[in-house]
C-alpha cells in the first residue's frame, strides 16, 4: 500500500512523485505513467522529514534534454492541499493606497484556493489587514520594520532597502514550512528571497520597467532632484539588468507592459491580471443641483505623482476653470496630504485639502466632474477605476490611463495638454448630458472587464499549472 505525500515543490512542466520514507536511489512512476529514477537525499537546514529528490538526464521529465532538477518533499497523509507564501511590502488593505488594494484582493482570492501564509513590514494598515484577512490567511506575519539612515540608503547600490529584520522572517519561514509556491509583491520584495530557492516564484510588478523614474527625472525641476532621480534610474537600472532571480512568472498589469517585459526578458513567462475594482462597493448617482459644482482627484497626496498631478491641477487648470465658473470647487481627497497641497487650501478660495476619509463613496456622489492630470508615474491608477466604477465622467491624460482598455470621448477623455485639458473640463461642466453618457460607458465598461472577479480569474490557471499534482510511489 503506497503513502500519500505532499510534494513542495517542481519547476514548470515537471512531475512530481510520491517517494517512501527513506533515502536512496528509487523509481517512481508520474501521474503521466512515465517511470524515472533519482536520488533522494535529505536537505540541510531543513526540517526533519524533508529530502530533496534529483532526477538526472534523460529520465528527468524536464523540457530540457539532460536536465538535472531537484525538488522537496514532506510526508503528509491526506488530502493535497497547496501552501503558498505571499510576501508584500506593506500592508494589504483597502484604505492605503492602489497596490495595497491589489494586494488586499489577491489574498482574498488566493486564500480562497490555498493555504496562504502573508508575510509583510508592520506599517499603516496593518490592524486593518489582519482584521479583514483574518479569514483568508492561514497565518499573518507583521514584522516591525526598521529605519534606513541617510547615510546607508545613499551609499546602497540597489534601489531597494533590505530590512534584516523581515529578511530573518522570510528565511525562517521559507527554512520551517512546506511551502509550494511563493508569491512577491513588487520586485522591491526580491532581495528578501535566499538565491538557492527550490519552490516557484510569481513576481507581480505593479509597473514593469523604469517609465515611472524616467518620468520623474524629466519632470523635476532642480539640480539636488534631478540628481536624486538620476541615481535612483541607475539603480534601477542595475538591480533590472543583474539581480532578477529565476521566476516562473511574472504578473503585470496590462497588455503594453506584457510586450515590454517579454521583448526585455525573452523566455520569461508573463501574464496580465489587470488592476480592477470591486464594483459592487460603489453605485453610479447623479448629483442634485442644490450645491457648487465640483472637480474630484483622489488618491494618497503624498505619492510623487499624486501630488505633482494635484498641484498642476490646482496651480493650472482650476484658476481657468474659476474664471467661468466662480462657485466650483476643487477636491483633493487622500491620506497624507502633501505640504504643498495643505499651504495651496489655506491660502486659496475653493480648493479643499480633506486628508484621509474613512468612506470614500459620498465624495465619488458629490462629484460632478473626475480630473486626473498625470505626466509622472506609472502602471495602472486604480483611484482612475474607482471613478469610472462610480459613473463619473472622467478626464485624464494618456499616462493616467495606462492600463485602462478605455477608448478616448467613449468612456473617458483624453487629453495631454493645460488648453486641451482646460478646455475638456469647462466643456463637462456646462453639457450634463455629457457626463452622463461618459458615465454610463465608463461603468459598464468596469462591469464588463475590470471587477475583480475577471481581473484574477487568471491566477487561477496559472497556479494549477504551476504547482505540482499528487500521485503514488511505484
Amino acid at each position: 500500500m503506497s503513502e500519500s505525500f505532499q510534494p513542495v515543490w517542481c519547476r514548470p512542466m515537471y512531475h512530481c512523485y510520491t517517494v517512501p520514507n527513506d533515502c536512496g536511489r528509487r523509481k517512481w512512476r508520474s501521474s503521466s505513467g512515465r517511470s524515472v529514477s533519482g536520488k533522494v537525499s535529505t536537505a540541510p537546514g531543513w526540517p526533519s522529514g524533508w529530502a530533496f529528490i534529483t532526477l538526472h538526464g534523460p529520465q528527468n521529465p524536464s523540457p530540457i534534454p539532460q536536465a538535472t532538477s531537484s525538488f522537496c518533499w514532506s510526508p503528509q497523509e491526506g488530502p493535497l492541499i497547496m501552501r503558498l507564501l505571499f510576501l508584500a511590502p506593506s500592508p494589504p488593505s483597502p484604505q492605503t493606497g492602489g497596490g495595497a488594494l491589489r494586494m488586499f484582493h489577491m489574498v482574498r482570492f488566493l486564500g480562497k484556493r490555498f493555504d496562504l501564509d502573508l508575510v509583510a513590514p508592520a506599517l499603516e494598515g496593518a490592524e486593518a489587514a489582519e482584521r479583514l484577512l483574518r479569514g483568508s490567511c492561514r497565518e499573518m506575519e507583521f514584522v516591525p520594520a526598521g529605519s534606513e539612515s541617510m547615510a546607508r540608503r545613499f551609499l546602497r547600490l540597489g534601489p531597494y532597502e533590505k530590512d534584516p529584520t523581515l529578511t530573518d522572517a522570510i528565511h525562517r519561514r521559507l527554512t520551517s514550512q512546506c511551502y509550494s509556491a511563493v508569491q512577491v509583491e513588487k520586485p522591491a520584495m526580491l532581495p528578501y528571497l535566499p538565491k538557492d530557492i527550490r519552490i516557484p516564484v510569481i513576481l507581480d510588478t505593479w509597473a514593469y520597467g523604469l517609465a515611472g523614474p524616467l518620468r520623474a527625472l524629466r519632470h523635476e525641476a532642480g539640480i539636488l532632484a534631478r540628481a536624486r532621480n538620476l541615481l535612483q534610474v541607475i539603480r534601477f537600472s542595475i538591480f533590472d539588468a543583474c539581480c532578477w532571480p529565476v521566476t516562473s512568472c511574472i504578473l503585470v498589469v496590462s497588455e503594453e507592459d506584457r510586450i515590454r517585459c517579454q521583448q526585455e526578458r525573452p523566455g520569461r513567462r508573463v501574464l496580465v491580471v489587470p488592476n480592477g475594482f470591486d464594483c459592487s462597493a460603489v453605485r453610479p448617482e447623479t448629483p442634485g443641483n442644490e450645491g457648487p459644482p465640483v472637480i474630484l482627484f483622489t488618491g494618497d497626496m503624498g505619492f510623487p505623482p499624486n501630488v505633482d498631478a494635484a498641484l498642476f491641477l490646482a496651480c493650472r487648470i482650476f484658476p481657468e476653470i474659476r474664471r467661468v465658473h466662480p462657485a466650483v470647487e476643487l477636491w483633493l481627497v487622500g491620506r497624507n496630504p502633501d505640504p504643498r497641497l495643505t499651504r495651496l487650501a489655506e491660502s486659496s478660495s475653493g480648493i479643499t485639502v480633506t486628508g484621509a476619509v474613512e468612506d470614500m463613496v459620498p465624495y465619488l456622489h458629490a462629484a460632478t466632474v473626475y480630473v486626473a492630470p498625470h505626466f509622472t508615474g506609472a502602471g495602472t491608477r486604480t483611484k482612475l477605476l474607482e471613478a469610472m466604477a462610480a459613473g463619473l465622467a472622467t478626464v485624464t491624460t494618456s499616462i493616467g490611463i495606462e492600463g485602462i482598455e478605455a477608448s478616448h470621448d467613449q468612456e473617458v477623455v483624453i487629453a495631454d495638454d493645460l488648453p486641451s485639458l482646460t478646455t475638456t473640463v469647462l466643456r463637462l461642466l456646462g453639457n450634463p448630458q455629457a457626463r452622463i453618457r461618459l458615465g454610463t460607458a465608463a461603468r459598464r465598461l468596469m462591469e464588463e472587464r475590470y471587477d475583480w472577479s475577471r481581473c484574477l480569474a487568471p491566477l487561477e490557471t496559472l497556479y494549477a499549472e504551476l504547482l505540482p499534482k499528487r500521485v503514488v510511489s511505484w
